[in-house]
């Protein structure tokens, strides 16, 4: 099913805060126990939303693939090019398939070196398109 992906990330470095907000076309895939979205980010990556009710993975198809997980108790790692190995501590996680949003509040640290605070929500809707063909 295509859908339109929306994406805000309010992400806080010391005193900085900044919005970010992309809109994607991407497709919806609901299996028996994970739903899958996915979409070409401005990179050009393609990127994959794994989740269910208690934990999301988002995993980046960079040139060397970037793996997410986002789960309230169990801490993640992750690997940056460039930056190395960095831990994913997530405060809060929010999953709501009635109204196709998906709320994850998490820090990203190197080490005992904290590096930003992110705030991302994820919303998906039916994209209606006229006179588009998709496929």
């Amino acid at each position: 099913m295509i859908m339109e992906i929306i994406i805000r990330n309010r992400i806080k470095i010391d005193q900085q805060e900044e919005l970010v907000k992309e809109i994607y076309q991407g497709e919806l895939k609901k299996g028996e126990h994970q739903t899958l979205l996915k979409y070409q980010n401005a990179a050009n990556e393609k990127v994959l939303l794994k989740f269910d009710e208690k934990e999301v993975i988002m995993t980046r198809f960079a040139k060397r693939p970037i793996k997410m997980h986002f789960h309230p108790e169990i801490p993640g790692l992750t690997e940056y090019e460039g930056l190395g190995e960095l831990s994913i501590l997530t405060s809060a996680l929010s999953i709501d398939h009635e109204s196709r949003t998906i709320k994850i509040n998490y820090q990203l640290s190197q080490g005992a070196q904290k590096i930003a605070d992110y705030h991302l929500r994820i919303d998906w809707r039916e994209q209606s398109v006229e006179g588009e063909t998709n496929g």
